[in-house]
Formats: structure tokens, C-alpha cells, sequence
């Protein structure tokens, strides 16, 4: 006899199973009346998905209009002003800093040139050493 043979159940156990199934089809059939005093009924909650990330290269202060209309709708914006002069680049950031504070957005620093616009519908979890390079909040 050996180890698995002394704690295995010996004996047929359909029969159970059967009565146990026999149990559940009798109560089956029946309708319940649905209490609701003290039970809060579940909602599912909106996620916003976030279907779509636009990066933006942006060399000139007339090419703000782009990002924008882009970030106002609600998408998170990359903002890469590496092609963009340093009189320019000042102009831009001040004008993406004053666009994400008017919407309740956030702006972060990933690079001297990049930036990240996030909207206020999106939430942006930071790790890291640098976690707090926002200029906004």
C-alpha cells in the first residue's frame, strides 16, 4: 500500500455529486424577490482609455495652433521643440504652460526639448529619482 493509496477517499463518490446536482435543480425554478434596503446596487465606472498619444513637432510659434486644438480635445500631447530656436522654444513653453493650467492639465519636462501635456481627464503616474519635473500644480 503505498503513501497516495492511504490518503486518497476510497469509494464512489458520484452518488453525492448526483444529490448535490439533484438540490441545485430544485431551487433552480424558483424566483427570489430582490432585496435592495441597505445594499448599494454596483455601477460600472467610465474609464477614459487613452486610444491615442500625439507627438508634435513644433519649430515655430505659428505652428501652435496644432498641439492646441489637439490637447483641448482631450488627447495627451508629446511636445518636441528640438527643431525649434531658443527665442521660439521660450514662447512655445510659456504658451503650453498657460494652455495646461487654463484647462486643469499638467505639462512635464521629459527632456530639454520634450515635453509632456497630459489633460485633466488623464492621470500620470511618476517613478523615479525626477518624478517631480511638472511646472504645473
Amino acid at each position: 500500500m503505498g503513501f497516495l493509496d492511504r490518503i486518497s477517499p476510497k469509494g464512489n463518490y458520484d452518488e453525492e455529486y448526483a444529490y448535490e446536482d439533484e438540490m441545485l435543480n430544485e431551487y433552480a425554478d424558483m424566483e427570489y424577490a430582490e432585496e435592495t434596503h441597505g445594499i448599494t446596487q454596483m455601477h460600472s465606472v467610465a474609464q477614459n482609455d487613452i486610444v491615442r498619444i500625439v507627438t508634435m513637432w513644433v519649430s515655430s510659434y505659428r505652428e501652435i495652433k496644432d498641439f492646441a486644438v489637439e490637447f483641448r480635445s482631450g488627447t495627451p500631447v508629446i511636445l518636441n521643440l528640438s527643431q525649434a530656436p531658443n527665442t521660439e522654444r521660450a514662447r512655445i513653453v510659456d504658451f503650453a504652460v498657460g494652455l495646461t493650467f487654463g484647462l486643469d492639465g499638467l505639462i512635464s519636462s521629459i527632456s530639454e526639448d520634450v515635453f509632456l501635456l497630459t489633460p485633466h481627464s488623464v492621470k500620470l503616474d511618476e517613478r523615479g529619482e525626477n518624478a517631480q519635473s511638472d511646472f504645473v500644480r
